[in-house]
């Protein structure tokens, strides 16, 4: 044997010879469709022999077979942020369970705002993260899509997180604990899952007069956070508690408190979101809104595959948790 056929790909041909038996039923073992058609101890063979000489179905081939390319598109905003990694995660798990390959695609914008270009390349969906659908819809040529993060734009799949409950189940713990005086500082974005964690937070207050009330908006940036977090802190009337729309955004605030030599838990109590591997390493431990990340990831998937299979596209809203840490406590005595 010549050194190029060594090393040549394995063909349903060679699996054939080698088995004998024909290249039709090779194929029919080989993806799945042999039951009660070939007999099992000719699938066992087929199968044995496959895995000894290292065949691997021609996945190109199959695609085009099917008018498929086994490509979609994971478009966020940026890579730089660990909660997007995590997304990739889990639609990367249960895109390999339908033989769908991801190509993860940073728009370039924190708040994935504005236009972009899809790779040229052919697709079989695009699933977009913390973007508007608007900013996707109009570019994605009539390919199937998927939005994550995302419920505003009607008749679009959309996979959220239920980030309102989240902010209810922070709210009201800080109110078992005692809190009276409560800031809320805000993500600068315009993103839907921010729109409605403000919108929550303010529902959740709306109805209570005793609750002495401060919203502070702030860019994306523990520093930013710092410096505006700062002065309230300063003030004689400061919040006693604080949640803050992302646990990096919390770093922020626990700069600012300790700067000021104020206990984070007893002097003011603080919150996040996501519950990202940040919340543990922070002193003492960030009390956070846990967000399903990899669910939201494989719940994409899943919709996209729904979806080219002509289902109806139907809303899934994910539950979350809320994490208890050593972060909040009881509010301080006057």
């Amino acid at each position: 044997m010549s050194e190029k056929e060594v090393f040549r790909a394995v063909t349903a041909t060679d699996v054939a010879r080698v088995a004998g038996v024909s290249q039709s039923t090779v194929s029919l073992v080989l993806n799945g469709k042999g039951r009660g058609r070939i007999s099992d101890s000719t699938v066992r063979r087929v199968t044995a022999v496959a895995q000894r000489m290292g065949y691997r179905i021609n996945q190109s081939a199959r695609h085009l077979r099917l008018g498929a390319s086994g490509t979609a598109l994971l478009a966020v905003p940026t890579l730089a942020n660990s909660a997007f990694a995590a997304v990739h995660a889990g639609a990367a798990r249960r895109g390999a369970e339908h033989g769908l390959g991801l190509v993860v695609f940073p728009v370039g914008a924190e708040d994935g705002a504005g236009r972009f270009l899809l790779p040229q390349q052919a697709l079989d969906g695009i699933i977009a993260c913390s973007m508007p659908a608007e900013t996707v819809a109009e570019v994605s040529a009539g390919v199937p899509l998927v939005i994550l993060d995302d419920a505003s734009a009607a008749g679009v799949p959309a996979v959220t997180m239920d980030v309102a409950a989240g902010m209810a189940m922070a709210l009201n713990r800080l109110l078992e604990l005692g809190h009276r005086r409560i800031a809320h500082v805000r993500a600068e974005r315009p993103a839907w899952t921010f729109v409605q964690r403000a919108r929550a937070f303010d529902l959740g207050v709306g109805t209570r007069p005793d609750i002495a009330v401060q919203r502070i908006p702030c860019p994306f940036s523990p520093a930013a956070v710092r410096d505006r977090v700062m002065p309230v802190l300063s003030a004689a009337d400061r919040p006693t508690a604080v949640i803050c729309d992302d646990d990096n955004m919390a770093s922020g605030l626990y700069s600012a408190a300790m700067g000021l030599g104020m206990g984070i838990g007893t002097d003011v109590s603080v919150v996040g979101f996501n519950d990202a591997p940040v919340a543990l390493q922070m002193i003492p431990p960030l009390a956070s809104v846990r967000l399903p990340l990899e669910e939201l990831g494989e719940q994409g998937v899943r919709a996209l595959v729904g979806l080219r299979g002509g289902e109806p596209a139907r809303p899934v809203n994910l539950p979350v948790e809320f994490v208890e840490r050593e972060s909040i406590g009881p509010a301080p005595r006057e």
